[in-house]
């Protein structure tokens, strides 16, 4: 089977980027490489503030160049100020700076457009001249690209950010949890292990006892630690030695079973009440960074966080996405995510 995606117009690389992103951006610049004619990598910032367009570019390019393929790049700018007739494009220092960048980088900008909530443009040609006059956010999401995407299985959330639903559950939860709790402090690794390796296979989490189980088990920090390592390698029985492992180094995991742990977490914070859910956001942050995705990552550490104020795990990978940092497995174009395989 071909899994191959046909781009054949602006409308439709406008439609792949919230898919591989995994929400709608607002406020971003989102750019991408190209390989020849072929989509590369995709990288997603804020919009920028500060006033200096020049250090933003370099930062850019300096990203940009973790795709050593490279050939060009294409950029979108998604934005709600949209100009006013007559005014200079949004960003305009940025964007200039952004090309020069580029250029000099070997990697020169081959188009760019601008997204805004109304309406979407080119963002390079002269609005004077005619030829690049606005084009209904309608034919983004109408079109053919984005209903193949949606065919395949594909969703994305319309905004950025990170929400669950409030705990709906059986009131005495939260106390079964505690109650488990000794248990779990009391067996060897390799009893949750089993469990969450079950739940991975599908033939797990199938009753409530169980479910509270897994969940017990993630509040143990040495549990939780080589619960998150058994998703890359599911035969370690502890998670020693496991610090290139967790920052995405050396690598290569099966992204089919990376997608089932998310979906399985999401699975156990909807069973899960508030103050127990930290580390299962923190893993889903955890494995959305392996796949490169910081912004969800970001989301995750910080929706952690609230829900379990001081979680030292969250805490330490926000920090590190926070620098910027790209995993070293989302870098390598034969490691990294893929979503349709």
């Amino acid at each position: 089977m071909n899994d191959a995606i046909r781009i054949s117009s602006p409308a439709d690389i406008l439609g792949f980027i919230p898919h591989t992103l995994g929400f709608a951006p607002r406020e971003s610049f989102v750019f991408l490489t190209l390989r020849g004619n072929a989509l590369g990598a995709t990288l997603r910032v804020d919009a920028p503030v500060t006033v200096d367009p020049d250090g933003f570019a370099r930062a850019m390019v300096e990203y940009i160049a973790l795709d050593t393929h490279a050939t060009a790049v294409l950029l979108a700018i998604y934005t709600s100020n949209a100009p006013s007739p007559g005014q200079p494009r949004p960003f305009h220092d940025h964007v200039e700076a952004v090309i020069g960048a580029l250029e000099t980088a070997g990697t020169p900008l081959k188009d760019a457009w601008l997204v805004t909530a109304g309406y979407w443009q080119n963002l390079l040609c002269d609005p004077d001249a005619g030829c690049c006059g606005p084009e209904p956010l309608e034919s983004i999401t109408d079109g053919q690209l984005n209903a193949e995407m949606v065919f395949r299985g594909s969703s994305y959330q319309k905004q950025p950010g990170t929400s669950y639903a409030p705990f709906t559950g059986p009131a005495d939860t939260a106390e079964r949890i505690r109650e488990a709790l000794p248990g779990v402090l009391a067996s060897e690794l390799g009893t949750g292990r089993a469990l969450w390796a079950a739940a991975l296979a599908g033939t797990g989490v199938a009753d409530g006892e169980t479910t509270v189980q897994l969940l017990a088990c993630f509040q143990r920090p040495d549990l939780r630690d080589v619960l998150f390592c058994n998703v890359i390698d599911p035969d370690r029985p502890d998670a020693q030695d496991s610090g290139d492992l967790l920052i995405g180094q050396g690598i290569v995991p099966d992204w089919n079973r990376v997608d089932r742990a998310q979906d399985m977490a999401r699975v156990l914070i909807d069973a899960a009440p508030e103050g127990y859910r930290a580390p299962l956001l923190t893993l889903i942050g955890w494995l959305a960074y392996l796949k490169g995705q910081s912004s969800v990552a970001a989301d995750h550490f910080t929706a952690a966080i609230e829900d379990t104020p001081g979680y030292r795990l969250a805490e330490l990978m926000d920090q590190l996405v926070s620098r910027g940092t790209i995993a070293p497995v989302a870098q390598d174009e034969h490691t990294s995510y893929k979503k349709h395989r």
